[in-house]
């Protein structure tokens, strides 16, 4: 009998020293704010476990905080810099889902360290006076699953890359049942208010943010760096993003962007591609090789010898920077800051312009030829 007291009461001591552990993830979750121990407002957004909802950001959400680059946050290092964020319906950066013009891409054209009004879509819409909506991050496998853009397609995809990303860009394959089931879970759970606030609820609590945070205070505190640095400016990969790339790798990445073509050409949907260049790339004299790498260049030439359309930023990045000093990406961040953004929708606007109305109605054709 008082064996059984003696283990109620360590259970009960044990219960109590754990419950603070139990509910704080609950509290941090449900009662403080969602930045309040993040650096962006992309790890404040991004969906972490719940991968039911059907985008990469809790749908329907506004915010607005000082953020600090990916590369050196909480050091004396960081540039701060207050951005504002919406995100629509279907999780992704948008402020409504009109689209005439669909951009597929990775963080840069989500807009990581960018305002609102400073990412691509925006930028691109004020410039061509279209409907411009951002689907990213996502691939070209994700939009071809995806159903609502089944029902109203776009007129025009671009497909968008950081240099460093572009090996990694998937073929054009099967969407795959998992992708279809979020697709439709996305869109029940975004039906509902409830069920919005509990998918995430539960996902900001799988996030533990303060448990994270603290632990990367303790790893920069014992000398961790999560930097590369070349004077005074901050690189992701630095020498090795200037890597080469041999003729057969070069042709394998083009066989996957003139399958983008062919498939949304297919559907009667234009393809752009725009390629981003690293920074690395545009700042390579400030690298201890100062090699300027020639892999964007070939594979442009590449692309345009299969009569895929493709967006030059690298001249005007190369100009902007090395003849009117213009910086086009933040110093503790290896995303493309608003200048480079501004840039990139002026070059991107006038290349949809040109002879759009031809490459539309030759996309329309080749559907009613196909049916």
């Amino acid at each position: 009998m008082m064996e059984d007291k003696g283990v109620k009461k360590l259970l009960l001591k044990l219960t109590l020293l754990a419950l603070p552990f139990l509910l704080w993830p609950v509290l941090e979750a449900a009662v403080l704010p969602g930045n309040l121990f993040t650096f962006r407002v992309w790890e404040t957004l991004s969906v972490n476990s719940m991968r039911v909802m059907s985008g990469p950001f809790y749908p329907n959400m506004y915010v607005k905080m000082e953020e600090e680059g990916e590369l050196a946050p909480h050091t004396p290092f960081a540039e701060k810099r207050v951005v504002e964020w919406y995100t629509d319906p279907y999780g992704y950066r948008n402020r409504d889902t009109k689209t005439d013009v669909l951009l597929i891409g990775d963080s840069n054209i989500t807009g990581a360290k960018l305002s609102q009004e400073e990412t691509l879509a925006e930028v691109l819409e004020r410039q061509l006076g279209k409907d411009v909506y951002s689907f990213a991050p996502a691939t070209v496998n994700r939009f071809l699953g995806t159903r609502r853009f089944e029902e109203n397609p776009p007129e025009v995809v671009v497909v968008s890359s950081i240099e460093r990303r572009i090996a990694e860009l998937p073929a054009v394959g099967a969407t795959g049942m998992g992708a279809k089931l979020r697709d439709m879970t996305g869109t029940a759970i975004n039906s509902s208010k409830v069920l919005t606030w509990l998918a995430v609820t539960a996902d900001r609590i799988s996030k533990l943010a303060l448990y994270r945070r603290t632990l990367a205070q303790i790893d920069r505190t014992f000398g961790k760096k999560e930097y590369i640095a070349y004077q005074n400016e901050f690189f992701l990969e630095g020498e090795p993003a200037n890597r080469d790339f041999s003729e057969e790798e070069l042709k394998r990445i083009a066989d996957v962007l003139e399958g983008y073509k062919h498939a949304l050409e297919s559907r009667g949907i234009r393809f752009v591609f725009m390629p981003i260049p690293n920074k690395e790339n545009i700042y390579h004299q400030l690298l201890p090789s100062r090699k300027k790498p020639d892999f964007l260049p070939r594979l442009m030439a590449e692309l345009k010898q299969r009569q895929v359309d493709v967006v030059d930023t690298q001249s005007t990045f190369e100009n902007l920077y090395h003849n009117e000093n213009i910086p086009l990406y933040p110093v503790d961040d290896a995303h493309w800051n608003e200048k480079a953004v501004e840039a990139a929708a002026g070059i991107l606007a006038q290349y949809l312009q040109h002879d759009d109305s031809e490459h539309t109605r030759d996309a329309r054709q080749l559907v009613k030829n196909q049916e």
